[in-house]
């Protein structure tokens, strides 16, 4: 006898909600939690429910929600893992209207990202989320006509809808706790901090020093040192040269701590100094040349933050706000970051959507 093919009351019933919650999610009609648009997607998976059915969840362009995403892509290794969560956001929102809006721009500019985010709103959108640059009175005003909500980097904005990122004190505090795990508690380091607008970057740094100064009496702070850029090759180029001039200045240099993702070129400058095995870099994120580094010993380790997870839940989180599932009350979601060394390396994943 052949199979029956399953009906909506078998999806609902594997789904555990209501066959009214089933045809709300398909046919996007009424407000249904992410928990059950979750519960209905995986029961429609399990059970093979006809495309054509689920293609009927595709809602007219009259009632589609539109999404913006602005962010910089400057450090291209680090900014493009967020596609991996974009895209896996994209593809279960989309059943349900949801189209997200991507205008990126290629520096760390305030002014750019007020630019790319006008050309967002101009669009229509319902919503925005955003790394930001620094405080402006446009996000503001902005907040008041739609949710808006920060990825990775935070600001102070009266009506945000919430923020998602790492804790950068506790996680610069971390990176000093490398620090002196590597150099056993004693020697000259150097840190450096990048000029960005944005202010976790710095906060990690006061949490690094912070670290440093109470608990390792024996670490000898050498050098502060500002890497200054206007783009994506500057910055490259001007960690590798300070990187070259501090180590020839401090030739019992143990150590450099590097503030962002700009780890491979400071080990870089290591290696071309002759240092390997004699200074050691602790820095953040995961580039693709930081393998041959890491493998070596001149990168210790870096601390990975995950990206495309903290764009991944935001997409998710926005567009419950949007249908009125959740409230923007500006709450902080803190992300869980992964220490990177040569012996995790070949169990660790990177753009973070194996995860899920």
């Amino acid at each position: 006898m052949e199979k029956a093919e399953p009906t909506i009351k078998d999806v609902a019933r594997l789904a555990n909600v209501s066959i009214g919650t089933v045809d709300r999610v398909l046919h996007n009609r009424g407000r249904v939690s992410l928990k059950n648009m979750e519960r209905v997607k995986a029961a429609v998976k399990k059970l093979n429910y006809r495309p054509s059915m689920i293609a009927r969840a595709l809602v007219s362009k009259k009632s589609a929600i539109k999404i913006g995403l602005s962010y910089p892509l400057v450090e291209k290794d680090f900014w493009a893992e967020l596609d991996a969560g974009i895209e896996a956001a994209k593809s279960e929102l989309r059943p349900f209207g949801v189209s997200l809006l991507i205008d990126h721009r290629i520096n760390y500019s305030l002014k750019e990202q007020i630019v790319s985010i006008k050309k967002l709103v101009d669009q229509g959108i319902n919503g925005l989320i955003f790394t930001p640059a620094g405080d402006h009175p446009y996000l503001n005003e902005l907040s008041k006509k739609i949710p808006i909500a920060t990825v990775i980097d935070d600001i102070k904005c009266t009506n945000k809808a919430f923020h998602i990122g790492p804790d950068d004190r506790r996680i610069g505090r971390l990176a000093a706790k490398l620090v002196s795990l590597y150099i056993k508690s004693s020697g000259k380091i150097a840190v450096f901090c990048p000029f960005y607008t944005t202010s976790g970057i710095h906060v990690r740094v006061k949490g690094f020093l912070e670290k440093v100064q109470q608990d390792y009496p024996n670490i000898i702070i050498a050098d502060i040192s500002v890497i200054k850029g206007s783009g994506e090759r500057d910055y490259y180029l001007n960690a590798y040269s300070v990187a070259r001039e501090v180590i020839s200045k401090i030739p019992d240099l143990k150590a450099i701590y590097i503030a962002n993702g700009l780890t491979e070129w400071v080990a870089k400058a290591v290696e071309d100094s002759g240092k390997s095995g004699q200074i050691v870099v602790i820095g953040h994120e995961y580039t693709s040349g930081d393998k041959h580094f890491l493998e070596s010993g001149t990168i210790g380790a870096t601390i990975y933050q995950n990206p495309s997870q903290q764009f991944y839940l935001a997409c998710k989180l926005l567009y419950e706000i949007i249908v009125g599932n959740r409230s923007p009350d500006g709450t902080n979601i803190v992300t869980s970051c992964d220490i990177i060394m040569d012996e995790t390396l070949p169990c660790s994943r990177f753009s973070g959507m194996e995860f899920f």
